[in-house]
């Protein structure tokens, strides 16, 4: 397994991941009628950039940032760029002098996030804002060429173990998604055992670098580690692709509103969904544990938000969760009020956060944890890891996940 190039904050939003975080707003610097570009005002840096692109990209293809500086929106309008030759875009952007600012190109969504030389992820790109100027990047490929075969690249898959992957339909949400389901090294030999199931959202972002579009959790290498190890028990760990532009609806149980993007809340179809369609599917297909003390469901920003909602909605289902990272203030921070009156008492949860993913985003899990303290939990029930200057993304995410499984499967 390749080891991670550092990542700095996804998607979220990933889709992942690929996330969603407060953001500041940005504007678009029109030229001067002259064609140039004022080198600042009111304080402000200006920040011009030109990206080139493959000479297979459509022509008629838009070109987008997505960013830290815009909640990683990968179609924001406010970052479309301007076609000024062939397979050459630019877009000129103010800032605040020092600020930090990470983001990649997209052609308007996370399927179409750049991706490397060999068609690996590749992380966010980043720049410290310091005098006005003009910046060059070259796009090497696309994700959707990528992955469709179109283009010639050497990727390697990445996963360990056994696996089996299929479609689903929701009818729930009325459309499809991939499931990759792992399964213990065990499995095909001993056929009378059955299997505690960890669910787990952003599918495509836990054990394959092909599929994954800022880096892979190693979810997979992780947890062949601990059971041969024998710190875990064997596990069966389902993942639930996302749907691109529709994570962070599917992801949310309520609507919300964010610097442009509007979430419709299908937080309760997604759950479900799985309840009702994925659960039962594997449950009937795999020699799993169907009991709630078997099943955890855990995801890192949005997934982490949903995965609490999902537990505390029916703990019945889960008596286990894993929140990392997780996106508490939507819908102005909701999520806390929904925990305190739930009146759940008997879940073993986990909940991370980075210290390096914003004061705010710590602030609101510190939270978390202070509410669930107050409600009955304890160190036997709860775990809090706060991780010293980690970022927002699958790098740390793949860090900690050693911590959850131990917590959760612990022999």
């Amino acid at each position: 397994m390749r080891k991670f190039i550092p990542l700095l904050l996804l998607l979220v939003f990933m889709v992942s991941g690929c996330s969603l975080l407060k953001n500041q707003s940005i504007n678009s610097v029109p030229k001067n009628s002259n064609g140039s570009v004022d080198v600042s005002t009111n304080g402000k840096v200006r920040i011009t950039f030109v990206v080139s692109v493959p000479g297979y990209t459509p022509e008629d293809a838009d070109i987008y940032i997505g960013a830290s500086f815009n909640g990683w929106n990968p179609g924001d309008p406010a970052t479309k760029m301007n076609k000024v030759a062939d397979n050459e875009y630019e877009l000129t952007l103010e800032f605040d002098a020092g600020e930090h600012i990470e983001f990649k190109f997209t052609r308007g969504n996370w399927e179409t996030v750049e991706k490397g030389e060999k068609g690996e992820e590749i992380s966010n790109r980043t720049m410290e804002i310091k005098e006005s100027g003009v910046f060059k990047f070259e796009v090497k490929h696309w994700r959707d060429f990528v992955e469709k075969g179109l283009v010639e690249v050497n990727l390697p898959h990445t996963l360990t173990g056994d696996f089996e992957s299929f479609e689903l339909f929701s009818p729930e949400l009325n459309n499809k998604r991939n499931i990759i389901v792992y399964l213990p090294p065990s499995y095909k030999n001993d056929l009378q055992k059955r299997y505690p199931v960890l669910y787990m959202h952003d599918g495509q972002n836990l054990f394959d670098a092909v599929t994954s579009f800022v880096g892979e959790w190693e979810a997979d290498e992780t947890a062949e580690k601990l059971i041969k190890s024998g710190e875990i028990k064997e596990i069966i760990i389902v993942g639930i692709y996302n749907k691109g532009d529709q994570r962070l609806t599917e992801y949310s149980p309520w609507p919300f509103s964010s610097d442009g993007y509007t979430s419709e809340g299908k937080g309760d179809l997604y759950v479900d969904f799985i309840i009702n369609s994925l659960k039962p599917y594997i449950d009937g297909h795999f020699r799993t544990l169907p009991d709630r003390e078997s099943t955890a469901i855990a995801g890192s920003s949005m997934g982490g938000l949903i995965s609490l909602y999902a537990a505390f909605k029916k703990p019945e289902i889960f008596g286990m969760v894993g929140a990392m990272s997780s996106s508490f203030w939507v819908s102005n921070g909701k999520i806390f009020d929904f925990v305190e009156n739930a009146g759940v008492r008997n879940l073993r949860i986990y909940i991370d956060m980075g210290t390096g993913e914003g004061a705010q985003a710590l602030k609101d899990t510190i939270k978390m944890v202070s509410l669930l303290k107050s409600i009955g939990y304890t160190d036997d029930t709860l775990l809090y890891v706060e991780d010293k200057g980690a970022l927002h993304n699958e790098q740390f995410w793949a860090k900690r996940f050693p911590e959850m499984l131990k917590f959760f499967f612990g022999k």
